[in-house]
């Protein structure tokens, strides 16, 4: 296999892969060339078998490719993991970060959330959305287990989950809050209280959302970051980019929303190139201004 590109000949069960490897309508040369671009810069932090297994998992392999470029423009040095655990780590003023990457499916059964119709008014089935951030945090957190387990990452080490919502129907939208926030705080719907006397909102904020139900009736808490469980995570980094849809500066659409109960916390100027970070303080949510954004 010839590492000097990305995209291969072959066979290729990705459909996406195939496309902006083998089609020439617009937008997918641009998309192709990005691409091409983005290896050249990543090459060197892949694992032995990336290449191939981005012909099956394309949205995957662009999805770390596009992470770590995104921190070494921003002056990070990534270093590749050595085993089974996150894709890669840097060092943030002593602090080692590992970084995982993830991009949740929309999932399967009675809960996989549906493609929405062109053209037709769609319901958004924001609970099942919000099961596809949580499914993929417990699955890292198995993952993150097993490579603390081996001695790959340390308990003093700081831990990212880079979640990628492209796959999932309607994520990357978002409604009042970004899904993965709500997925992770007890943050619910907006609620207003109106004045029957006259009529007018007297007052407005989020109603309290601690789980929600999968369709066979189990119940999936959606305050994993209230949970000691998961205090190992000091941070969640969201984007929705994909080779086509993409923002002009690398990251500059991620969304960081920092841990309260994290054991390692990070600073938010490590984040300031990004588009914002949230921060959950006194049972408050609040949006951090970056200056670079």
């Amino acid at each position: 296999m010839n590492g000097d590109r990305f995209f291969q000949p072959g066979a290729a069960t990705s459909q996406a892969y195939r496309n902006i490897r083998d089609l020439n309508t617009e937008p997918v040369p641009k998309a192709r060339e990005f691409v091409e671009a983005l290896w050249q810069r990543y090459r060197g932090y892949e694992d032995p078998h990336f290449l191939s297994d981005a012909k099956t998992h394309f949205q995957e392999r662009f999805w770390e490719m596009y992470l770590a470029v995104a921190f070494v423009e921003s002056g990070f040095c990534p270093s590749r993991s050595l085993g089974v655990g996150p894709e890669f780590s840097c060092v943030h003023e002593g602090q080692k970060i590992w970084f995982e990457a993830v991009v949740p499916g929309p999932g399967g059964g009675n809960d996989r959330v549906a493609h929405p119709t062109i053209g037709a008014a769609a319901y958004v089935p924001t609970e099942k959305i919000l099961l596809r951030f949580t499914g993929a945090l417990a699955e890292k957190r198995n993952r993150y287990l097993a490579a603390l387990e081996k001695g790959i990452v340390s308990k003093n080490d700081a831990y990212v989950l880079a979640i990628n919502s492209r796959g999932v129907p309607h994520a990357p939208f978002g409604n009042t809050l970004p899904f993965f926030v709500q997925a992770f705080l007890p943050i619910g719907p907006p609620t207003m209280l109106v004045d029957r006397a006259t009529d007018k909102v007297v007052d407005s904020y989020y109603a309290r959302r601690e789980t929600v139900s999968k369709t066979s009736g189990t119940v999936v808490s959606t305050a994993p970051f209230l949970d000691p469980a998961f205090s190992f995570v000091s941070a969640v980094l969201h984007s929705a980019v994909d080779c086509v849809n993409r923002p002009e500066a690398l990251g500059g659409d991620f969304i960081v929303l920092h841990n309260p109960t994290a054991d390692r916390r990070l600073d938010q100027s490590m984040f300031r190139w990004c588009g914002r970070q949230y921060v959950f303080e006194d049972d408050e949510l609040k949006v951090v201004s970056n200056s670079a954004a």
